[in-house]
């Protein structure tokens, strides 16, 4: 298993310490859509990993999870077990909604590489081109004892933004001068409530104010220089509505969501939506807990700063349907939703490459496994509240998880779903792609 981006020893301290620990850190009732796939029979295909969803819902070590797989021959799988909640509450289904955190980054990915395709980006543009108040960046000379800092020696790109190469940090990332400083000015993409702590500032309302705040705050590094997980990809949500000229939700939904058939990802619960949301429990210090902090009221809230790198809900048919258009070149079904070229680059591994994420490369907001690995070529990234999603574009798999659960890690699920699938899937006659 790989390492989440902070200590593992911070994760039960309390959901400020957690609430982004995701990442990818381990390897990896609503309509369909008219243009996506019928699905398949689900036990009889993945039995494996159904046996996985059913022994951690018997065991009551969950109340619900689902899987949905595109297999290689171009069906759909969807697995699930339990329900919403312990006791008396509606089934998971693949319709169920879940906070899927971190995996909002490679939609937000995906959205800058239609900017690409577009010609209003490229991985090498300066960011200050879009965001001028970056114009002037400085990095901490030692930022683990103060908030000293010189000019930066590098400029910070697109590309840095996508890798988490930028410099930039997480207010829980840490306790030092840095960190403290993005908590006094309100740094804060994410819905709900983390609780506060002495120092702490109110959350900045909007894109343009936080940039506006993270301006103030040193880098750790020099950009292109080191990996820190971070707001990277929130900054990069305020780039792709400067350069689209629309705000980025609005471009996030038309030229994604609504051509993909994704209907029920969403960044607020609207009316009625609410009983659909899997409830979320803490399970630090061996308890087992309601989340307040991420309740349904909480995702209920209208919303003023619309976080890329953690502020999405979704379903499982959803995210398949987003996982799948990446692995099939960009198409979902009929509809073209971006360029073959395009598909592909989100998927490569565009980091620097001196550097890497516990080994990994990476593409558009999520790791991509280098050569020399079983698993070379995946795709993906995880969610703090226990979600999981990758694509095999060499085995032509797409696989998603939705749990939920704090802190990341607490429950041993996703690294056993992700073996049960690939072996799910190793088990199947081969077959050429529909």
């Amino acid at each position: 298993m790989q390492t989440t981006p902070m200590d593992l020893s911070r994760l039960t301290a309390s959901r400020r310490s957690v609430l982004l620990g995701a990442g990818a850190l381990s390897l990896a009732g609503a309509a369909f859509p008219a243009h996506a796939r019928s699905a398949a029979p689900s036990t009889s295909v993945l039995p494996a990993t159904q046996a996985v969803l059913d022994r951690y819902i018997a065991e009551q070590k969950l109340p619900g999870a689902t899987v949905g797989v595109r297999l290689p021959d171009g069906s759909d799988v969807f697995l699930q077990a339990g329900k919403l909640d312990f006791g008396d509450a509606p089934a998971v289904t693949r319709d169920s909604l879940f906070r899927i955190y971190s995996m909002t980054k490679p939609i937000t990915g995906a959205a800058a590489a239609l900017l690409i395709e577009d010609g209003r980006l490229t991985l090498d543009t300066p960011v200050a081109d879009f965001i001028p108040e970056f114009a002037n960046l400085t990095v901490a000379v030692d930022p683990a004892i103060s908030l000293d800092a010189r000019p930066a020696a590098t400029v910070m790109t697109v590309r840095h933004l996508l890798t988490h190469t930028s410099g930039l940090t997480y207010s829980i990332s840490g306790d030092g001068p840095v960190q403290a400083e993005y908590r006094r000015l309100g740094v804060f993409p994410f819905t709900g409530d983390l609780g506060t702590a002495p120092g702490d500032g109110p959350k900045v309302r909007d894109l343009d104010a936080m940039a506006v705040a993270l301006a103030q705050i040193p880098l750790l590094a020099d950009p292109g220089t080191a990996y820190n997980y971070s707001v990277s990809l929130d900054v990069m949500g305020l780039v792709i509505q400067r350069a689209s000229g629309m705000s980025f939700p609005d471009f996030v939904q038309r030229r994604l969501f609504d051509p993909v058939g994704m209907d029920h990802t969403l960044w607020r619960l609207g009316a009625g939506e609410a009983r659909n949301l899997a409830r979320i429990y803490d399970y630090s210090n061996g308890g087992r807990v309601p989340d307040a902090g991420a309740s349904a009221e909480a995702y209920s809230a209208p919303v003023t700063l619309y976080a890329g790198g953690a502020g999405l809900i979704s379903t499982t048919r959803d995210y398949l349907a987003f996982l799948t258009t990446i692995l099939n070149d960009g198409r979902a079904g009929r509809v073209k939703v971006m360029k073959p070229e395009t598909a592909r680059l989100i998927h490569s591994d565009v980091m620097p490459p001196a550097l890497s994420q516990d080994g990994n490369g990476y593409g558009f907001g999520g790791f991509v496994v280098r050569p020399g690995s079983s698993d070379a070529g995946q795709y993906g990234w995880d969610g703090a509240a226990g979600t999981k999603a990758w694509i095999d574009p060499a085995r032509r798999y797409a696989a998603v998880m939705m749990v939920q659960f704090f802190p990341w890690g607490a429950i041993g699920i996703a690294n056993e779903v992700r073996a049960a699938v690939a072996a799910d899937i190793a088990r199947l006659p081969a077959t050429v792609p529909a």
